[in-house]
């Protein structure tokens, strides 16, 4: 009897442990490959190195500038801005600006936070700069909207 009950309290101190993982994020990826995908795990396009955002498809959709103007690849006007200190500024509307704000790398990866401080993307440290403004130029690509400049 006492095995049985033992063995009881293992499961339930197991199964109370298991569900404290954070196995599934509820936020996109930008990983040390430039891989960028949503919150749901699926793909959705590419940043490089030299600052090409890429769809899934490999079309390129936009590029980010040594000096941090981000630049419709279709119209050829900026249609955002990542300044070097990971700040990503983005445009819905004439009169709506917002912001995504990168932390500092811990353990190679950065936060990227919104407005309201919650966890939009975890991008790897090497596109702190531009990371944020790949996911949010992908993630706004990939459900057919358009961002525009003030």
């Amino acid at each position: 009897m006492k095995t049985c009950m033992l063995a009881l309290f293992g499961i339930l101190l197991m199964t109370t442990f298991s569900f404290a993982q954070d196995y599934k994020h509820p936020y996109g990826l930008v990983s040390k490959e430039g891989k960028v995908t949503d919150s749901t795990g699926q793909h959705i396009g590419w940043i490089t190195n030299d600052g090409n955002i890429k769809d899934a498809a490999g079309t390129k959709i936009a590029h980010v500038g040594a000096d941090g103007k981000v630049v419709d690849a279709k119209t050829g006007k900026t249609i955002g801005h990542a300044p070097k200190n990971g700040t990503f500024i983005y445009h819905f509307d004439k009169n709506v600006t917002d912001t995504l704000t990168t932390s500092y790398p811990a353990n190679g990866t950065c936060e990227v936070k919104n407005s309201k401080g919650e966890i939009v993307v975890v991008v790897h440290e090497n596109y702190k700069q531009t990371g944020a403004c790949a996911y949010h130029c992908l993630a706004m690509h990939k459900k057919g909207k358009h961002m525009k400049m003030k």
